[in-house]
């Protein structure tokens, strides 16, 4: 009987005694981390830490080093990655500049040669206002003088990275054969020398209001430099590829004959590449 008791007093011992390991090591005394490389960091952390080596390469405008960085992680395709963390950002208009600068680093990931121009903060001028001294000694009355206006400095655009010269459309073809499931608006974007171009901003926006963007890259298995956006019925849109490129306008959904007389909607293709 003894020998019985003995046993389950120490399989209970041990059962609590791991309860309590388990306790105090998760919540109560958790371990802490130093030293720790990037590549074993959580999944949210290996976010800002891309995010902090973007926004670096948007000010450093080093290439070799950011890749350097990046490589850090480990990724098994830090392009991807890229573009699908800035995609997700795009839903807030707080976050677009963090977006760009992921969608800037993605480009230089398949394209280490790329050259950007850093970007350059631009210093606040900042006026002291002039502190006004009371004393005690009388004074005669004097006609208080009335505040002149003055001209309020008018607030200066901050210079943007960017991959040089602008994208001009040197394709428009609509797209009928095969026809497609949806309309697509299908756009590839190619350097100079006729190589995909990832990570580049697409606004697209609408007459009536609503401007939406997205990036090349998403779908490497077509092309890195492609991007598509669904088409509405009876709507018309206008798109610029990057900051400072050739608007397009007067965009809608194709017609497509059926071989019955009628037609279909057919998708459009627009290849856009650097002069």
């Amino acid at each position: 009987m003894n020998e019985k008791r003995g046993a389950w007093y120490l399989l209970t011992g041990l059962i609590l005694g791991l309860f309590v390991g388990i306790v105090l090591s998760r919540w109560v005394i958790p371990v802490q981390y130093s030293n720790t490389e990037p590549y074993s960091l959580r999944d949210s952390d290996r976010k800002i830490y891309r995010a902090v080596i973007a926004q670096a390469y948007m000010v450093e405008a080093d290439t070799n080093r950011a890749l350097a960085r990046l490589a850090l992680l480990r990724d098994a395709n830090p392009s991807e990655v890229l573009i699908a963390q800035a995609q997700n950002l795009l839903g807030s208009q707080d976050n677009e500049q963090q977006a760009r600068a992921l969608a800037l680093l993605a480009a230089a990931v398949n394209q280490p040669s790329l050259q950007i121009t850093p970007l350059v903060p631009v210093p606040t001028l900042l006026t002291p206002t002039p502190e006004h001294l009371s004393t005690n000694t009388p004074t005669v009355e004097t006609p208080t003088r009335t505040p002149v206006a003055t001209n309020t400095p008018r607030p200066t655009n901050t210079p943007q990275a960017t991959l040089g010269a602008p994208f001009v459309l040197e394709e428009q073809s609509i797209v009928c054969e095969p026809l497609p499931a949806m309309p697509l608006l299908q756009i590839t974007i190619l350097n100079a020398a006729g190589e995909p171009v990832p990570g580049m901003k697409i606004e697209i926006s609408q007459p009536n209001g609503g401007v939406e963007t997205f990036y090349t890259g998403l779908y490497p298995e077509i092309s890195r430099g492609y991007a598509d956006y669904e088409m509405q019925p009876g709507m018309v849109y206008a798109i610029r590829v990057g900051d400072a490129g050739q608007l397009i306008s007067n965009l809608s959904i194709p017609a497509c004959d059926n071989g019955s007389g009628g037609s279909l909607p057919g998708s459009l293709k627009l290849v856009f590449r650097q002069p």
